[in-house]
């Protein structure tokens, strides 16, 4: 793969980009800790997480109609409880997390789902191809995204869909509120532009299918704007 994304970039407001240098992140930030320096507590659904949660499922269900269905970096398991809840005979549900703390807390939620610790840039530890992968916030933590990108196009079949949600550094507002709110998790390591995050995906094997910035209606306003860094898009397996 020739794409080499960008590292630790942060542009000021005159798009200059100074470097800052972090420790690629591995299992051991991710324990128990993580959510208790991050949260104060274990993380919970606030109404944001639950309306982007809500527009991920629709997005699943337009271009996608059941099958196996597997979220990387599923945390708690909360996005995954809302397809059990919503469609629970349409999808064959798994999920991978870094953390087995999280892990281990989406399995109890969900005993009849599959779910792992995993590193994806290791490759995803399920056997057979998917219709289906979901990424919410998970990319900006990997130092090796080109790597996960490739194991992500070796598990979804020709036609399949990855539906990826990450904070990107688009334009100089969405730079600013970037260096303000997900600049103070440490394990946030790659920094791309909506753009370069498509072309991520592209050398991966697949292509856009639609994409949108927060607040994401009316998306053709803020694909524009690029007003904040919440990036939302939904990619094609070639």
């Amino acid at each position: 793969m020739s794409f080499e994304p960008t590292y630790g970039i942060l542009p000021c407001m005159t798009h200059q980009a100074q470097p800052r240098e972090r420790k690629p992140p591995t299992f051991a930030d991710y324990g128990d800790n993580y959510f208790v320096t991050l949260y104060g507590e274990a993380p919970q659904q606030t109404l944001i997480d639950r309306g982007r949660d809500w527009l991920i499922r629709r997005l699943v269900a337009k271009y996608a109609s059941g099958g196996r269905l597997l979220e990387i970096g599923c945390g708690f398991g909360y996005l995954l409880s809302s397809f059990s809840r919503a469609v629970p005979a349409q999808w064959q549900l798994h999920g991978t997390d870094i953390s087995a703390h999280a892990a281990a807390v989406a399995q109890r939620r969900l005993p009849h789902a599959a779910i792992v610790a995993a590193d994806i840039q290791q490759g995803i530890p399920f056997s057979g191809q998917f219709d289906a992968l979901i990424a919410v916030n998970v990319l900006e933590h990997l130092p090796a995204p080109a790597t996960a990108a490739d194991a992500i196009a070796a598990a979804i079949r020709p036609g399949g869909i990855v539906v990826a949600h990450l904070p990107t550094i688009s334009s100089q507002l969405s730079g600013w509120i970037y260096a303000r709110t997900y600049e103070s998790d440490p394990t946030h390591v790659y920094r791309p532009s909506g753009e370069a995050f498509n072309q991520l995906f592209a050398q991966a094997g697949f292509r856009m299918l639609e994409a949108r910035y927060c607040p994401f209606w009316p998306a053709a306003l803020w694909n524009w704007l690029k007003p904040h860094p919440a990036y939302l898009a939904v990619f094609e397996r070639l």
